[in-house]
């Protein structure tokens, strides 16, 4: 058979019955019933339904979901008086829009279907006395040849029934949980030995663990690392300690040497962690129905912080779909085995309703394969050196003087910065945001004309005043930095770059800057 252009067959023999949806809200249609007088037993049939455009059935668009096929038809649905109904389920519900015009359309390869139909002033199917005298539904009777172009009959209409959902009860509750969780796939040889230790570092960026979770590795290559073998490697270890680059873990013998390896295929276990989320359901809304989401979860712990992690809420959160809710902490959802350990058997660390309240025609509908949650966390710490309450020790810290690698997890770096004259101090304008479980750093270098500034060590630079912090998120102020005192008292210098550290307790709060003014001290 010739393609039309828009896809269509020439040769078919295409129906098309238009008709009204007379309820306000709209319905949800279920299925379609037709009464055949013959089918082809070898050939299959599908029945569409479109919107009607200026009087016509659409000649392309199908209302999503609504298209059903069926094959192998028999004379078992057929009758000789339009009394069988063969029907025509569609896989989900299809919202049709109160008030509003649409088509059932009925297309089959084979001319050998015939389904009843009903004229006006012709005799019912068995009777010699009981004629069709008027339109039982406000619709026309539509042929084609292609499936495209639609002809009216005035005086005809498809003899079918329109199948709609009855929805019982005033309300209810779609129930989600998360999913298991993958293991992430690892950056190329994310394994370190150190000569001599059994300590292994995991390059792990983001992980979500805790000290002392339980997590799997896998995927090291044979070879192993530093000596330590792979067998030893690909299985269940504990979190000894963690930054936010990776863990460590103590392996079951030492390294004979310092070696980075494990190869391209590794994979760990992962938590998310976030103290932001983001209920992406998708929701069909009609008009007079209501929706609303809310979810228990689950603590996490921040790097620097004193919370206390796996804790789940007892109650629902309440929660805004399509609208992200910052909480006030950070929360975690788990990987299966850390679910099972510390929750219990069958507990998810995230559970979610989605509310719903109805009529009985309509309901909202979410359209589960377009929803998710997305999860969003702030990356930031405040490290010590060692062991100091309201810090924490990353894996290896590097102080923020140094020239490169300093460890904090939260930094913005300027780009240089060259003076058309000579400079002896730097006074610093940042309009910022703090939270009080949140502070940041300032820190400057600087060097002459013939220097590389790269290559020259920060120096911290203190604030002017006391830094008072704000809970308010829309509350600014101008903090002041003096870099070289009031009389300009570290040498001349035309270059100079500003690292600015962020540091929290807390990783459901950072500090926020909308500005940043600096003005150079001449001699």
């Amino acid at each position: 058979m010739a393609i039309t252009s828009t896809g269509y067959k020439v040769g078919k023999q295409p129906l098309a019955q238009s008709f009204f949806v007379d309820e306000p809200r709209g319905i949800y249609c279920t299925k379609i019933d037709l009464f055949f007088r013959e089918v082809d037993t070898s050939s299959p049939i599908q029945v569409q339904l479109r919107p009607m455009v200026n009087g016509f059935p659409s000649a392309s668009a199908i209302i999503p979901g609504a298209t059903k096929s069926l094959t192998g038809l028999t004379s078992s649905d057929t009758s000789i008086d339009a009394t069988v109904a063969t029907g025509f389920t569609f896989d989900e519900p299809v919202f049709l829009k109160g008030l509003t015009d649409f088509a059932v359309v009925i297309i089959a390869d084979s001319k050998n279907f015939e389904v009843y139909v009903a004229e006006i002033n012709k005799f019912v199917v068995g009777s010699t006395e009981k004629r069709v005298n008027k339109q039982p539904i406000s619709g026309s009777l539509y042929y084609s040849q292609n499936g495209v172009t639609f002809t009216p009959s005035q005086n005809r209409d498809l003899t079918f029934k329109v199948h709609r959902a009855a929805f019982k009860h005033a309300s209810g509750n779609a129930k989600f949980t998360n999913a298991k969780l993958p293991r992430r796939l690892l950056n190329n040889n994310p394994i370190k030995t150190v000569s001599g230790q059994q300590t292994v570092t995991v390059k792990h960026a983001h992980h979500g663990l805790q000290v002392g979770d339980t997590f799997r590795l896998s995927g090291i290559d044979s070879a192993g690392v530093g000596g330590i073998f792979a067998s030893t490697l690909n299985k269940r270890h504990n979190v000894v300690a963690i930054d936010h680059t990776g863990f460590t873990i103590t392996a079951d013998s030492a390294a004979d040497s310092d070696a980075i390896g494990g190869g391209s295929l590794v994979q760990a276990t992962k938590n998310i962690q976030y103290s932001t989320i983001f209920p992406n359901i998708q929701v069909l809304q009609p008009v007079g129905t209501e929706f609303g989401a809310e979810a228990k979860i689950t603590t996490g712990k921040s790097f620097a912080g004193s919370e206390t992690a796996f804790q789940k809420s007892t109650d629902f959160k309440s929660l805004r779909i399509l609208q992200n809710t910052v909480l006030d902490k950070l929360h975690i959802v788990a990987h299966d085995s850390a679910e099972t350990t510390e929750l219990g058997a069958g507990v998810k660390s995230l559970d979610m309703n989605v509310k719903m309240f109805l009529d009985s025609n309509v309901a909202p509908m979410i359209d589960l394969q377009r929803s998710s949650v997305g999860l969003f966390s702030n990356v930031i710490d405040k490290q010590a050196s060692s062991i100091t309450s309201g810090f924490n020790v990353p894996l290896n810290f590097v102080s923020e003087t140094s020239k490169s690698g300093g460890s904090a997890a939260s930094k913005h770096l300027t780009n240089q910065i060259t003076l058309g004259e000579s400079a002896v101090g730097l006074k610093l304008f940042i309009d910022a945001n703090r939270p009080s479980s949140t502070d940041f750093e300032v820190y400057i270098r600087t060097s002459t004309i013939d220097e590389i500034l790269k290559e020259k060590d920060f120096t911290l630079v203190p604030a002017e005043t006391d830094m008072p912090s704000d809970e308010n998120p829309s509350t600014f102020r101008t903090y002041t930095f003096l870099h070289g005192g009031l009389g300009g008292d570290i040498l001349e210098f035309k270059k100079f770059q500003i690292k600015i550290v962020f540091r929290s307790t807390n990783q459901a709060f950072t500090p926020v800057l909308s500005g940043l003014r600096v003005v150079a001290l001449s001699v």
